[in-house]
């Protein structure tokens, strides 16, 4: 492993949510379709693509076309209504399409790769891919000829070779490359699209961070924050007494600001393998490997002063304290 270079950032929920928000001047939003596993919390589950989707609705950078429903955090039923939930309370007509059950969906025509179809048809997309990857390598595969239209994929998956995906002291808690893990065959077809991707792996997303400063003004924002914040006391919980790290990890909110706001990130060219049954992004180029792009870090954002946003009619995003607090753990580059 190369030695330590630079001091790792953590960057919390409420800085994030200013970042997005604060938009520098007008942009023509980008027009995304995100895959989903939402669970938010229910029960002893994760939350991350809860503030994934809150940060994809607010952003004024993207403008979210459509969701699919994927199995991975819970089953598929359950994905699928707590993701028309979440639209519903936030007062939005986001049509959810589900997808497929387990990985041995794969290459089954669903309600999910039909709508993106159609959707595609309309408009190039950028597909946003916060759970495993039945849906979008099922789609590949019945609409081959409509990979062109997508503009990116941009997948929460994937690592570095000295990465270990542990955290605490002595990072003794070790989690694994779960979207890949669990449907690798998808991960190889969608590999095989020519489309570019980019990587929004769990060794950076980790660094989102979730406190209870967070909640606290998540709770007193309005309905649909205060929901969000009681469905993510127990996450909090887990990774501060028992995983013993600094805030809840919502790792799939990377991809989305990946795709709302690349130049908040360090993006680096990287070539992957699938590896014993790991998914490594190397630096070093090599012709049989598949050229990626890869969330590698956060740029710097010491001189950025963003203006706070007005008053956030949402319910969930006002109010926010610190923009980031810079906490110390030094990472390879």
């Amino acid at each position: 492993m190369r030695k330590l270079l630079r001091r790792r950032r953590a960057l919390h929920w409420g800085g994030l949510c200013l970042l997005l928000v604060c938009a520098a001047g007008n942009v023509r939003a980008r027009t995304v379709w995100i895959d989903t596993d939402l669970s938010i919390g229910s029960p002893f589950r994760e939350v991350d693509d809860a503030y994934a989707l809150l940060l994809a609705f607010r952003s004024p950078e993207l403008r979210v076309a459509g969701l699919s429903s994927t199995y991975g955090n819970a089953p598929l039923l359950a994905t699928t209504r707590r993701a028309r939930d979440l639209v519903a309370r936030l007062d939005l007509t986001t049509p959810v399409h589900p997808g497929a059950a387990s990985a041995r969906d794969l290459g089954r025509a669903s309600a999910a790769s039909e709508a993106l179809y159609l959707a595609l048809r309309k408009e190039r997309l950028t597909y946003v891919a916060l759970g495993p990857l039945t849906n979008l390598a099922t789609f590949l595969q019945l609409h081959p000829g409509a990979a062109e239209r997508f503009e990116q994929i941009i997948m929460v998956a994937g690592r570095s070779p000295e990465a270990t995906l542990g955290f605490g002291p002595q990072e003794k808690f070790r989690i694994h490359d779960a979207n890949f893990v669990k449907d690798p065959a998808a991960m190889r077809i969608v590999l095989q699209a020519r489309v570019p991707i980019l990587l929004a792996p769990i060794e950076t997303s980790s660094r989102l961070l979730l406190t209870a400063e967070d909640l606290r003004t998540l709770r007193a924002s309005g309905p649909v924050g205060r929901f969000v914040a009681d469905k993510s006391s127990w996450w909090l919980w887990f990774w501060r007494n028992i995983a013993r790290a600094r805030g809840g990890p919502i790792f799939d909110a990377l991809a989305v600001v990946a795709a709302a706001r690349p130049a908040f990130l360090t993006i680096q060219t990287r070539y992957l393998a699938l590896e014993d049954g790991d998914l490594i992004a190397h630096r070093e180029p090599d012709p049989a490997r598949r050229k990626v792009e890869f969330c590698s870090g956060f740029a710097s954002t010491r001189k950025r002063e963003p203006v706070a946003p007005a008053s956030d009619r949402s319910g969930y995003g006002n109010g926010f304290g610190p923009l980031l607090r810079l906490e110390g753990k030094a990472q390879a580059d």
